[in-house]
Parts: structure tokens; C-alpha cells; sequence
């Protein structure tokens, strides 16, 4: 049986196949290795036929007519699907040639290049690359190369970032910074603030992620800003979901005048549960728990006035603390009994925060650029399971809800994270 291409030709008799067979059911790992040495070969074949025909091209038409070949020189290169192919390089004379097929200056092809920055992202480090690439790639690459790699994938991380927010409307918004070490003459750091958002259809996007100076109004504003540039319909916006940072719900409400605001019941918590006596937060749990997890607005009212009356005076200045938000922290018994679980935390950011944190370990610190590159792969992975997982889904729901109230950081958010999210 003979196959015929433009470049390669493969000739295959049938007593070849039957004895192939054969290995096969001997040794399927040695069979296997045998077919992958003859495409490696065949691909040899091509890319010097090719680069041959690449020298006498440009030869053709270098000005310099005294220039000619000059031998080869042979050099590895390892193609994504192919691995490490040693092949001979044509040369001219006077050293101008260049091959675009094995260029002079790398080692491997731009789609590995891009699998490593894939991988880094994905959690593996510099170093564990660096010592499994030889193995996988058939060829060591640095440390410095894998960092380096980001670069490629950069343009995309920033477009998506940026990209255009118009053509879907957004009800809810979830509004939270979070801090990542970042290189830059010093390691310091830095904020990253966070916006996502609840569509008409109930899912959730990363509307979003901004590297500021700070976590403060002005940045805040900034950011709202940005999203409205980028389209985003401001009018659509019912709700917004944050923290007691000073200004940012005036700054939110400026931007957003249709919409109220909530905050966030875990964190107002930790700003009243301190305030209470250690011997009573257990106590005094329970019963804000009455509260936040009423069968509605009217039930949560007579439970907090039930609070008041208890901890008035064994815990005057949580319960003053507590009546200062309680109309932002009621918000959410105004909206649809099924986004309750959803409209009272922050949650939905935590869960991204975590991702971020999670992945940035295996980089200990990362330039501008690379945490840009970190946090659209990460969003791009959370965007793809929340595309198929709406906000009033009854797993996603529950887990959330009983992370919330039981305080447990074991339930099972993490495999929430990989199973609804991933």
C-alpha cells in the first residue's frame, strides 16, 4: 500500500502491519514507540526538505551573489505532538540565513511555549516544570524560560480582562478586593479588585479584575468607571453585595443609582462577633443566625428586635453595630426567595479569591503582567463551569449555604469548586 503526499511519502507493505500487530499484542508500549520513531522520522524528513527549499529561496534572492550554502549544522527542536526531532539546519556563508521553520533563537515551538505558561498557571511551578520537561518535552527547560513563557499568553489575558461588556445585562453584583504578592522593584502587596456579576438569566460572569493602588473609594470608582467604558449597562443593576470599606457604597450608588446595597453577613460578623464576650459568641451566633437565615423580611425583623432585647445590654456596642447595617443586611429577603443563599455574602468572590490564591502559591511572586495572565486563566476556568451552573442551582445553593452557617472551611467547597465551577 502506497500513500503519496506533496512532501512525505509512507510506504507501508502488509507483512509490515501483520508483524506490527503482532508487537502489538506482545508489547503495546514498544509497538507504540516504534510507530512514533517512524513519524518522528518521516517528520525529520519534511522540515529538511523543507528548509532546504527555505535556503535556496532566499540564496535566490540575497543581493550578494558571492553567497552560498555552507554546510548544516544540527540542532534538536521539539514540536508540540511530535517531541524532540533532531535535524540538520542549512547555512549559507556569510550567516544571514534564518530559518522559519527551526529558528536559530528557540528551542521548541510556540504552542509548547504556551502549554508551559498553561501549566505554570495551572498551578505546577518553575521549578517542578523545569524538572519534568525533560522527561515530557525531551528537553530540560528552565526555570527562567517557564516564567518567560508567560509572555505569550499575555495580549490574550489583558483582552479578556477588557473585553467588551455590552449585550448582557447584569441584576446582582458581588463587589470585594483581595491582595497578591507582586514583583516590581520590591515584592509587595497589592490589591485586585473584584466585580462579578448576576445576569437576567441567572449566571454568573467576572465582570472585573483590577490591580489598584489600593482598596478605597477612588479605586472603587475607577473601576465602575472602566466597566462602563467597556459597555456595561448600568441601569440593569438591582443589587450590589459588599464589605463596610469605607465609601465604597456611596462610590457604588454614584455609579449605580437604581440599585441598593447589602452587606455582606460573614463580614459585618467578624467586625460584631469581636465586640461580644467570648463566653457568650456561641450564644450570640445562634441567635443572629435567626436573623440572617429567616423564612423572610418580617420573621428576621422580629428576631433581631428578640436580639436586642437579649444582648442590649450584655453586648450593647455588637448590637449597636449590628442595627447601624441591618437595613443593607435585610436587603436580600426583598428579592426572590431562591437567591437568598447567594445575595447575602460575599462568597462568590471568596470562592474566586481562593482559586487566585490557590494557583499564585506554586509562583511565589509574579510581575504585573504574569498575575494579569493569572487571573484571566483563572476566570476564564470559573466562567466555563458557571456557564452551566445558574445561581439558583440547588447543589451550588446548599453548598454555599452550609458553608456559610455551620463556619466550617472542610465542607465541601473545594470540590464544589472543581465539580461546579471546573
Amino acid at each position: 500500500m502506497v500513500f503519496r503526499e506533496t512532501l512525505m511519502k509512507l510506504v507501508v507493505k502488509v507483512h509490515d502491519v501483520v508483524d506490527l500487530v503482532k508487537r502489538f499484542e506482545a508489547s503495546p508500549a514498544a509497538a507504540m514507540r516504534e510507530i512514533s520513531d517512524h513519524v518522528r522520522h518521516g517528520a525529520k524528513e519534511v522540515l529538511e526538505r523543507v528548509m532546504d527549499a527555505e535556503i535556496t529561496l532566499f540564496l535566490g534572492q540575497d543581493t550578494d551573489a558571492s553567497n552560498k550554502r555552507n554546510g548544516y549544522v544540527t540542532r534538536t527542536f521539539v514540536f508540540k505532538g511530535l517531541g524532540a526531532i533532531t535535524v540538520r539546519v542549512p547555512r549559507d556563508r556569510l550567516g544571514h540565513f534564518e530559518s522559519k521553520v527551526v529558528p536559530s533563537k528557540r528551542r521548541y515551538d510556540e504552542a509548547i511555549e504556551k502549554d508551559l505558561a498553561l501549566l505554570h498557571l495551572a498551578g505546577l511551578s518553575t521549578r517542578t516544570l523545569s524538572h519534568v520537561s525533560k522527561r515530557v518535552l525531551g528537553l530540560q527547560v528552565s526555570p527562567q524560560e517557564v516564567s518567560n513563557a508567560l509572555a505569550t499568553i499575555v495580549p490574550a489575558a489583558k483582552a479578556f480582562l477588557e473585553r467588551d461588556l455590552s449585550g448582557r445585562r447584569f441584576k446582582y453584583l458581588w463587589i470585594d478586593g483581595t491582595n497578591f504578592k507582586v514583583r516590581r522593584t520590591t515584592v509587595e502587596r497589592e490589591p485586585t479588585l473584584v466585580v462579578i456579576g448576576v445576569d437576567e438569566s441567572d449566571h454568573k460572569s467576572i465582570l472585573a479584575m483590577v490591580q489598584g493602588d489600593k482598596d478605597a473609594r477612588s479605586a472603587w470608582e475607577m473601576v465602575f468607571a472602566s466597566m462602563k467604558e467597556r459597555g456595561f449597562d448600568s441601569s440593569a443593576v438591582q443589587l450590589g453585595i459588599m464589605d463596610g470599606l469605607p465609601g465604597l457604597a456611596e462610590a457604588f450608588l454614584d455609579a449605580f443609582p437604581k440599585a441598593r446595597v447589602a452587606r455582606c453577613w460573614v463580614h459585618k460578623l467578624r467586625n460584631v462577633l469581636p465586640l461580644v464576650a467570648r463566653k457568650y459568641q456561641a450564644e450570640f451566633k445562634r441567635d443572629w443566625d435567626k436573623v440572617a437565615y429567616a423564612a423572610g423580611r418580617a420573621p428576621a425583623e422580629a428576631a433581631f428586635v428578640d436580639l436586642k432585647k437579649r444582648w442590649g445590654s450584655l453586648a450593647g456596642d455588637a448590637v449597636d453595630r449590628f442595627t447601624k447595617d441591618l437595613d443593607a443586611l435585610l436587603c436580600h429577603y426583598d428579592f426572590p426567595r431562591e437567591h437568598w443563599s447567594a445575595l447575602r455574602t460575599t462568597n462568590p468572590i471568596e470562592r474566586v479569591n481562593k482559586e487566585f490564591k490557590r494557583r499564585s502559591k506554586s509562583m511565589e511572586q509574579m510581575g504585573s503582567d504574569g498575575l494579569k495572565a493569572l487571573l484571566a486563566f483563572t476566570a476564564v476556568r470559573l466562567e466555563y463551569g458557571w456557564s452551566t451552573t445558574p445561581l439558583t442551582s440547588a447543589k451550588l445553593t446548599n453548598l454555599l449555604l452550609s458553608h456559610t452557617r455551620k463556619g466550617h472551611p472542610s465542607t465541601p467547597i473545594e470540590a464544589a469548586a472543581q465539580g461546579l465551577l471546573n
